[in-house]
């Protein structure tokens, strides 16, 4: 099947093989190690070879997988898990800031499971809000509120990672990588439930959900904090508290999350002038200097609101508070306990699960750690290899084959794709010195009480939120922790930076012995597809420094807008079975796809005739290397589910319909030992 030129960067991989100028190699050499018969087996036992590749490659591939999800959540992420399960069971650390991980960790699973709603949990969670407020009027049967203050209330929560009423994050500037800039957010994590319950109506009643879980906590601290108060006396007042929190929560109902940049100053000019969000500007250096944050905001200050509706919706709700005197003051308070009690609920409840505990505390260091102890050297320095010989597939296989960028654009694609910084495994700025991690943790302690230990992590996750802001240099910054042992490439646009995790070094995306193969098409296909979004319409609009610059000239989108329909409804005529695609909203995913594919089949060529690599998995001899390149790349994205992961990736069927078909790779091409020098168009 030949393909129109769609893009530039979907060209055919290779039309024909041609032999003539090209090294000639041996015969294949035959791999009967242990591995080689293994990794063998699971090839055979995922395909059908009752199915025609020329019809349906997937099937081909793909037809006796029996799981619901693909390779490497069925395989790498439980793998993963058990690895961090063995880290920890070990016991072992090699200095400080390992041995606090390791300690919370023990504590963690030496602890007593008391229950959601026993008299100890209870009165934990009691204890922990009551340091933040002095004591709960409801509970005490008393409406008095008068010692309430906002003022000192707001900080003391946000320096203790409680998302209350509003939530200061700090986040990279999206106008320079080097600058870090505040977010007002609406909180997401104590009302994800319910939010997501009024933008999705059926078949959830997350009024009458939230109702009972709040009557159900309620009365049990009664029982348990003062018994003598009557549930009857306290009805009223949560019922108060309950509608305002879930008007709240479903303000964003039906509406797009777009940022809004502001200053403080605009806070003091209409639509915003009112009783509440004035008041920001002092409440914001109050929760700054509890974190002793080297920064003082002016009204000048620019921050960004990701939610507009909320911010203005909070204000009207605390200027009629404030009209409702003591009354609507005693709502505020309760409102705001209600969100610490339910933060300290969650936590104590999350607290269960210790491994992803220590991760959510300390994740250089347990990334670190599994480092460490899992990927030697030298697969950390060959997935090096691997990086740059994908960043120079992706010039030589994408960006020089294109015919729809003009020169100034290509320049600077070719100038951006060579300063995209590389996080392969771990930072290595961080291996020799250890200390920077554990100066980063500082804030989290082992106390007597695990519980008290929890708060110190939160603590230490609100100081390094916080501390962000006096950061420069942000790129690839030691204050934007990263999971390493998540199973994912990724690029961050506003950084023009690339992680490999260290979690996926190791098989079945990426081998140490001599499966060369199976890094180019699982690893190495993942590593084009991220450096391919570099450039694709999504990166058009970051500059190589990862600062915002539509570096596409008019010329170079109209071409792309002329020829995008062309991938768009290729993909809409893939033949389907219980699946479908939109091709239009999966485009720079699959475009990505593409990319990186044929980036991957290149650098996998050059390697070939580099080195002279030949392999023969016991079997499969029936398949010359190419072939079993993309049957082993086509294996990643076996699925029993033919649904998305989400809205912008095609099904697993597409994922690898959509290249193999856009290449001459195809049954109807004979093909011979020779390696092309490059893929024609």
């Amino acid at each position: 099947m030949q393909l129109l030129d769609v893009i530039g960067f979907l060209v055919a991989v290779a039309s024909v093989m041609q032999t003539s100028g090209n090294q000639q190699l041996s015969k294949p050499v035959a791999c009967t190690s242990d591995l080689c018969h293994k990794v063998a087996r699971e090839i055979l036992s995922s395909m059908d070879e009752t199915v025609d590749p020329c019809v349906d490659f997937y099937a081909y591939a793909c037809n006796r997988w029996n799981n619901s999800s693909g390779l490497s959540q069925t395989v790498l992420v439980p793998k993963v898990s058990k690895q961090l399960q063995q880290l920890f069971d070990s016991g072992n650390y090699t200095n400080p800031t390992e041995k606090k991980a390791m300690d919370i960790y023990n504590q963690c699973i030496n602890q007593t499971n008391d229950g959601p709603f026993s008299i100890e949990t209870i009165r934990r969670l009691v204890r922990a809000v009551d340091a933040l407020f002095g004591g709960w009027s409801l509970l005490k049967g008393n409406p008095n509120v008068s010692a309430f203050r906002l003022d000192d209330v707001l900080p003391r929560l946000q320096q203790n990672d409680i998302q209350s009423i509003i939530y200061l994050s700090i986040e990279k500037n999206d106008f320079t990588s080097n600058q870090n800039i505040m977010f007002l957010r609406m909180p997401g994590r104590l009302w994800e439930r319910w939010g997501y319950c009024a933008r999705y109506p059926a078949p959830c009643n997350a009024t009458e959900q939230l109702k009972s879980i709040w009557t159900f906590i309620v009365q049990h601290l009664l029982k348990v904090a003062n018994p003598s108060v009557h549930w009857s006396t306290v009805r009223e007042r949560l019922e108060k508290v309950l509608m305002l929190h879930f008007r709240m929560a479903t303000v964003s109902k039906g509406k797009l999350d777009f940022l809004k940049r502001l200053t403080f100053g605009d806070l003091n000019k209409p639509p915003y002038r009112s009783h509440f969000l004035p008041r920001l500007l002092p409440l914001f250096n109050a929760m700054l200097k509890s974190s002793s944050v080297k920064f003082q905001a002016t009204t000048s200050t620019k921050f960004g609101v990701p939610l507009l509706e909320y911010l203005l919706e909070l204000d009207q709700t605390m200027a009629q508070l404030e009209r409702d005197g003591d009354a609507g003051l005693a709502t505020l308070a309760d409102w705001l306990w209600w969100t610490a009690l339910y933060h300290y609920y969650l936590v104590y409840q999350e607290a269960r699960h210790c491994v992803q505990l220590v991760k959510t505390a300390m994740p250089l260091t347990v990334s670190g750690m599994f480092f460490k102890t899992y990927i030697p050297s030298k697969v950390a320095e060959k997935a090096k290899v691997l990086t740059t010989e994908l960043a120079n597939a992706v010039r030589d296989a994408v960006l020089l084959k294109t015919t729809w960028m003009d020169n100034a654009t290509l320049e600077a694609a070719m100038d951006k794709l060579n300063h995209t910084l590389r996080n392969v495994g771990f930072p290595e700025e961080f291996l020799d010195n250890w200390k920077l991690i554990d100066d980063l943790y500082a804030k989290v302690q082992l106390e007597v009480s695990f519980y008290d230990t929890l708060r110190t992590i939160d603590q230490s996750n609100s100081w390094i939120n916080l501390q962000k802001l006096s950061r420069i240099n942000v790129r690839n910054d030691l204050f934007f922790p990263d999971d390493l042992t998540l199973v994912f490439a990724r690029i961050y646009p506003n950084g023009n930076y690339i992680v490999i995790p260290a979690a996926t070094l190791q098989p079945p995306m990426f081998y140490a012995s001599n499966l060369d193969i199976f890094n180019y098409a699982r690893l190495g296909f993942a590593i084009g597809h991220e450096f391919t979004h570099t450039f694709d319409v999504g990166g058009k609009a970051w500059g190589k420094d990862g600062k915002p610059f539509n570096w596409w000239t008019n010329a170079t989108r109209n071409n792309y807008n002329a020829r995008k329909y062309t991938l768009v409804d290729f993909y809409n005529n893939i033949p389907t079975k219980n699946d479908s695609v939109d091709g239009r909203q999966s485009l720079n995913e699959n475009t990505a796809d593409n990319g990186g594919y044929r980036a991957a089949y290149l650098a996998f060529t050059k390697f070939k005739r580099r080195t002279g690599y030949r392999i023969q998995l016991p079997g499969l001899e029936a398949l010359n290397e190419e072939q079993l390149f993309w049957l082993i790349g086509a294996q990643t994205w076996c699925s029993r589910n033919p649904a998305p992961i989400d809205a912008v990736h095609a099904p697993f069927r597409f994922r690898v319909m959509g290249p193999y078909m856009n290449s001459a790779i195809r049954c109807s091409v004979q093909l011979s030992a020779g390696i092309p020098d490059e893929p024609a168009n």
